[in-house]
């Protein structure tokens, strides 16, 4: 690697770097010194604040118990989702037909009549 008359190998480099490596930043004592100021303020600011104990509701317990409620939500998704697949199920003759390999119409979202139907 040349720069500007100057001929540098891979050792060189390779030194330059475990040179930069040995002497990192120091910070000054003023900036150790407002550190540790602002550190001791936030501790005191937080010694005087009185912790509450909040009493969690029902809801909240079953929630924390199943992971949060995001996992409840994604419990009640599925939920509603395998219901849905559940109940509106395609006609019988669907895999039969599906297997022979002739193409079938299928109404993927019925209308309320077909879902309110009376098996016979």
């Amino acid at each position: 690697m040349k720069m500007k008359g100057f001929e540098m190998t891979d050792h060189d480099l390779d030194d330059l770097f475990a040179a930069a490596r040995d002497a990192g930043p120091v910070p000054g004592d003023a900036l150790s010194a407002r550190v540790l100021a602002d550190a001791d303020a936030v501790m005191a600011a937080r010694a005087v604040v009185p912790v509450r104990t909040a009493r969690l509701g029902l809801w909240a317990t079953l929630a924390g118990i199943f992971g949060g409620s995001g996992a409840v939500a994604g419990m009640l998704t599925a939920t509603v989702a395998g219901f849905y697949i559940g109940f509106a199920q395609p006609m019988d003759g669907f895999a039969v037909s599906a297997l022979a390999g002739e193409a079938v119409d299928i109404e993927m979202i019925p209308g309320l009549d077909a879902l309110l139907e009376e098996a016979p």
